[in-house]
């Protein structure tokens, strides 16, 4: 057995103390964000050159009761219209890019490579130049200020179809050789045979999809009505009047925070797991 060394446990023992400096780097601006949604103003704008208050406050119920309380957006409803977008749009997204992922790695078709070609070069193309002429499609289809015109622009998400593309790849082709021998259809060798095997790389798609959606602003600004806001585009409104109330801030980025921390602690293993599993090709 291999007997570490005093230079490999000095290298193994600052890696682990870059790992641990780095993730107080990112998660000390969270942790203030938790604690300045329970301060009042007051204690927030301190300019006595004191160090900030580190320990919660009793605030935290007045500050999201000064939030809901404003006339121009309600919060409680932006979160709900979040939820459900990215909820509805992770699903679809992952059901799209999962089969088209299982297409481009298991069929030969007529510009197979071409097309893939196609669908990643729109990586490419910055999402403000796809706001007016989406907005135009939106238009003449009638869809504006709908959940519609959030989730079916990118439910094809290109890189959710690369994704898959790589993970479906580790799949034998034996494996579904035999499956089609057995009487399966085609629909059935993706359900059945591909999809279960895939459940990993399924998760880790999840959570980058759902983040992807859950912070998308500036197509949410264009296309949607007040009463269809989401979390990003409602935080704006609070900070687009002259005076920033920064408890009610606070509130808002932390409530926007914890959806995400829940997704991913549900899905870390898996994450971890699918990311290592799609970096793999036959």
């Amino acid at each position: 057995m291999h007997q570490e060394t005093k230079t490999e446990a000095l290298w193994r023992f600052g890696g682990y103390g870059f790992l641990v400096v780095a993730a107080l780097f990112m998660l000390v601006p969270i942790y203030w964000i938790v604690v300045a949604s329970t301060l009042p103003q007051s204690a927030i704008l301190s300019s006595s050159g004191a160090l900030p208050q580190l320990s919660p406050g009793g605030h935290f119920l007045e500050n999201f009761q000064a939030l809901q309380s404003r006339q121009y957006v309600n919060f409680l409803n932006s979160v709900w219209n979040s939820i459900f977008i990215a909820v509805v749009y992770t699903v679809l997204a992952l059901f799209l890019c999962s089969m088209a992922g299982f297409a481009f790695a298991k069929y030969e078709f007529r510009f197979k490579e071409v097309i893939f070609t196609g669908i990643l070069a729109t990586l490419v193309i910055p999402i403000n130049l796809l706001v007016i002429p989406l907005f135009l499609v939106m238009s003449t289809a009638d869809m504006t200020n709908t959940y519609a015109a959030i989730i079916l622009p990118w439910a094809a998400y290109p890189v959710g179809i690369f994704f898959m593309r790589q993970s479906m790849q580790a799949i034998p082709d034996a494996l579904l050789e035999s499956a089609r021998m057995d009487g399966a259809s085609e629909f059935q060798l993706y359900y059945r045979v591909a999809l279960p095997s895939m459940k990993s790389s399924m998760a880790a798609l999840a959570v980058i999809l759902f983040l992807f959606q859950w912070n998308m602003f500036l197509w949410p600004l264009v296309v949607l009505g007040k009463d269809k806001f989401t979390i990003p585009v409602a935080i704006t409104k609070i900070m687009g009047q002259q005076i920033i109330a920064f408890d009610q801030l606070m509130v808002a980025s932390a409530i926007a925070i914890l959806p995400m921390f829940v997704v991913f602690l549900a899905l870390q293993k898996y994450f971890v797991r699918g990311i290592l599993s799609g970096a793999v090709k036959e």
